[in-house]
């Protein structure tokens, strides 16, 4: 059996490794990995192992972030030291769990049940894994993971001056005057973004507050923005359905 643990904290990590080894001597731990950009791009570059032991706070966010970036064919175990609720979260979504600090009787016992079973990755996991976190992650996103050739990295959010699709794509475009390629789309990452600072001015395009200039009446009941970044052959127009909430959202 090949697993991988993605585990930011290395007492875990070596516990988590020993404890399996201990359990399972034939086992192969094929990678130990600490972040959500260091795993999804270990998953796109590596052939996907029989069983994935996978934190949920690490280093660089919540593992959640993974499965909006890449494919997962791997049957999972959660790792988590969250409270009561989100364990009955987690039941209730039939997701594999561990408790930390974890007991070895209770990662035997998993280890024996995914034996007995071994379980397909569930083609419903994702939308599992967003019932659960859309409830436990109620912060607004402070980076996002975007494409850059065949890996991903992150950006800051406040880096983004504004966000576009252009035929079924969405790029976000930086203050310093990069353009990346991102996997979500564009209601997708506004759901994400702080009402505060973003506003989504149509239904294909977001803007920053801090990257608007100048605001001009347009036909058709629009306004067009000048914007403090260049992005070549696109206006950013707001909806005529917008353009109230747009007000408010400027003057606030």
């Amino acid at each position: 059996m090949k697993i991988l643990i993605v585990e930011d904290e290395i007492n875990a990590f070596q516990y988590l490794r020993d404890s399996i080894l201990k359990i399972r001597p034939d086992v192969q731990i094929q990678a130990h990995l600490e972040s959500v950009e260091e795993t999804v791009n270990w998953l796109l570059e590596n052939p996907s192992p029989d069983l994935i032991f996978l934190d949920i706070e690490l280093s660089d966010g919540r593992s959640f972030e993974i499965f909006e970036h890449v494919q997962v064919q791997s049957p999972i175990i959660f790792t988590t030291a969250y409270d009561q609720y989100a364990i009955e979260a987690f039941k209730l979504n039939s997701i594999g769990y561990l408790l930390k600090p974890i007991h070895v009787d209770d990662l035997r016992k998993a280890l024996e049940k995914y034996e007995r079973s071994r379980p397909k990755a569930d083609v419903q996991l994702t939308a599992q894994l967003q019932a659960v976190f859309g409830k436990l992650n109620q912060q607004k996103k402070q980076r996002c993971l975007v494409k850059k050739g065949n890996h991903f990295e992150f950006i800051n959010i406040a880096d983004v001056a504004c966000v576009h699709s252009d035929e079924g794509l969405t790029f976000l475009h930086t203050f310093q005057g990069q353009r990346h390629f991102y996997t979500s789309t564009v209601e997708g990452l506004m759901a994400g973004l702080d009402g505060k600072d973003f506003f989504q001015i149509n239904r294909g395009q977001i803007v920053n507050i801090n990257a608007i200039q100048k605001i001009h009446p347009f036909f058709n009941q629009r306004m067009k923005l000048d914007l403090s970044v260049q992005v070549p052959g696109v206006e950013f127009l707001v909806s005529r359905s917008n353009l109230q909430e747009f007000r408010e959202w400027v003057d606030s």
